[in-house]
C-alpha cells in the first residue's frame, strides 16, 4: 500500500501504528463527551507507566506495588466480567482522519467500531467510521462524528501513543548499547 492511499484515508497528520482491540460494533456510538472522557482518563489505566504517583512518593516502596497489583487484579477482572467476548487486538495505524486496519477485520457495512483503549478499561469507546475501503492488504476507514474537543482528545491519544512508541525505540537502542 502506497502513502498515498493511506493519506487519502488517514490524512497528513501524526500517526501511530499499534496494537488495539478493536472491532465492528452495533452499539450506539459512545456520547462524544463521554469519549473525550474516557480518552483523557487513559493514563489512569495505562500499564506502562506508573499509575499517578506524585514526586515526592516513593514510587518503589512494596505497600504502593502491592496496591496497585491489586488494582491492576480488580480492573482486569471487572473488564473481563462484563465484556469477556471483547476483539483481539490487531496491528492499526491511526491517525486523527481515520484508521487502517488488517482486511477482513471489519465487515464491509460497518458504520461503527468498538475501540478498548486499554486492556484494563473495561468500556470499549464507539466511534462512527466510513464504510471501510479494502486496498491490498488493508482495509482504511474515517472517522465520523470526531469533532471539536473529541477529535482534539483523539490528536492528543495518538499523540501520546507516538511519544511512548519512540521512547521505547530509544530504550531498546540504549540496551543494545550497553
Amino acid at each position: 500500500m502506497d502513502d498515498a492511499s493511506q493519506d487519502e484515508f488517514l490524512g497528513e497528520d501524526l500517526r501511530v501504528t499499534t496494537a488495539l482491540m478493536i472491532g465492528p460494533s452495533a452499539r450506539p456510538a459512545t456520547d462524544p463527551v463521554l469519549a473525550q472522557r474516557l480518552i483523557e482518563s487513559l493514563d489512569l489505566f495505562d500499564d506502562a507507566h506508573p499509575r499517578g504517583a506524585m514526586p515526592h512518593e516513593d514510587e518503589s516502596s512494596p505497600e504502593v506495588q502491592r496496591l496497585e497489583h491489586k488494582l491492576d487484579l480488580l480492573l482486569h477482572l471487572v473488564a473481563e466480567s462484563l465484556h469477556p467476548d471483547r476483539p483481539d487486538p490487531v496491528e492499526v495505524t491511526l491517525s486523527g482522519h481515520g484508521i487502517a486496519l488488517p482486511a477482513g477485520t471489519l465487515p464491509e457495512d460497518c458504520d461503527r467500531v468498538e475501540v478498548y483503549l486499554s486492556r484494563l478499561l473495561p468500556q470499549p469507546c464507539v466511534l462512527g467510521v466510513e464504510s471501510p475501503t479494502t486496498r491490498g492488504g488493508l482495509q482504511m476507514t474515517r472517522w465520523t462524528g470526531v469533532e471539536g474537543p473529541l477529535e482534539e482528545a483523539i490528536g492528543r491519544w495518538i499523540f501520546r501513543l507516538h511519544r511512548r512508541e519512540v521512547a521505547e525505540k530509544r530504550q531498546k537502542v540504549d540496551g543494545n548499547r550497553n
